[in-house]
């Protein structure tokens, strides 16, 4: 017998203060602790069974182990997984290649995290531009990676084009944005358009960050799409991983990467599998899959507002709920919902954000949707 044996707590509470007391970095939110998953589905170590709706960031767009990226992934287990960054390698090539015509750019740089892409990016607007009249700034929509941007720049508010026109002078070598900001708040129509149209006319690098709304989520390959017009850069984030390792690319032009110094940091085991997440979409039906069940999301929460719900918010296969104070506020209600075995991302005091997996059916979104009337209800 070991000394768990003699401890009256449950598996999931002594793995909890296990993690606190050893395990660094902000705690999760849930009380879950997983063993297992599949598809949109998780199991905890006492067994219980959870419909995971909490992939906010894009990472598990393609589910839990989806058995195409889970059998590519075997297979390059048996070849190799990291190389030094003195030599190339096939897979990374082949990955790049692929991306790129996907994404309709010249260059990509796989790389680890979104974090990282965003770096990348911002060092490669910041030789490419020009800066003159005074020292180079960034201007960034409010939700778009103010902490990673330089001390320098300007925060504007997000979906609101009039300011920045404002902000966006000689001065500005890039302009960050996202298609779908945090508590999943759609741009408004023409505001990507305008930003294109307004960088273009004043020099400066576009930079758009579609971790939360590209591959697949928004019921089309990017959320930002040809009527838009194309970024500088488009950063891409977890989805590329296929929900089996950390990735991320930049996708841009040879004119801002192609002396960018950064040696790709994403391992050729991450370049397998985003190699075939690309042949996925390719395909097109994961979007079209994505199209219907944005409709069916859009059209099952659309009577949720008045009962213990303040706005529901969806962009693609996702959606933003706020939670009225009375109804206990977002983490109360993401912590009720678990108890009814549902998963789901807390954006701030009142917002939850449903991100299902785009492998996820009808049937079992609607059950969710159920278990959150019942816990608004009560």
């Amino acid at each position: 017998m070991t000394i768990a044996d003699h401890d009256p707590r449950s598996a999931t509470d002594r793995t909890i203060e296990q993690a606190r007391r050893h395990q660094a970095g902000a705690a999760p939110a849930l009380p879950v602790v997983v063993a297992t998953a599949e598809g949109a589905w998780v199991t905890d170590i006492e067994g219980r069974r959870y419909l995971d709706l909490s992939s906010s960031t894009g990472a598990l767009t393609f589910g839990h182990r989806h058995p195409a990226l889970v059998a590519v992934a075997a297979d390059q287990l048996t070849r190799s997984t990291v190389t030094s960054a003195a030599v190339h390698d096939d897979r990374r090539a082949e990955f790049a290649a692929a991306l790129a015509e996907l994404a309709g750019g010249e260059l990509v740089l796989p790389v680890t995290t979104s974090d990282e892409a965003i770096g990348v990016a911002l060092a490669a607007a910041s030789r490419g531009g020009s800066a003159a009249g005074g020292p180079a700034s960034v201007v960034v929509a409010a939700g778009s990676h103010e902490r990673l941007v330089a001390a320098g720049a300007r925060t504007v508010p997000f979906g609101d084009g009039g300011a920045l026109t404002d902000a966006v002078d000689s001065t500005t070598t890039a302009v960050v944005l996202e298609p779908v900001g945090a508590g999943v708040i759609a741009a408004p129509a023409g505001y990507l358009a305008a930003a294109r149209e307004l960088c273009t006319e004043r020099g400066a690098t576009l930079i758009v960050d579609e971790t939360r709304s590209g591959l697949g989520r928004s019921g089309a390959t990017f959320a930002m799409g040809p009527s838009d017009g194309v970024p500088d850069i488009r950063v891409l984030g977890p989805a590329l991983g296929g929900g089996i390792v950390p990735s991320a690319a930049v996708v841009g032009t040879r004119k801002l990467l192609g002396d960018v110094a950064v040696a790709a940091s994403g391992s050729v085991l991450a370049a397998a599998i985003g190699r075939r997440v690309v042949e996925l979409l390719g395909t097109g039906e994961i979007q079209a899959r994505a199209a219907a069940l944005a409709e069916h999301l859009r059209g099952r929460l659309a009577a949720l507002p008045g009962s213990g719900v303040a706005a529901v918010r969806t962009a693609g296969v996702q959606a933003g709920i706020d939670i009225e104070p009375a109804a206990g506020g977002a983490a109360d209600v993401a912590r009720r919902l678990v108890a009814r075995g549902v998963l789901v991302e807390v954006a701030g005091p009142e917002t939850i954000v449903l991100a299902p997996p785009l492998v996820i059916r009808a049937t079992e979104l609607d059950w969710a949707i159920e278990q959150l009337r019942v816990v608004l209800a009560n």
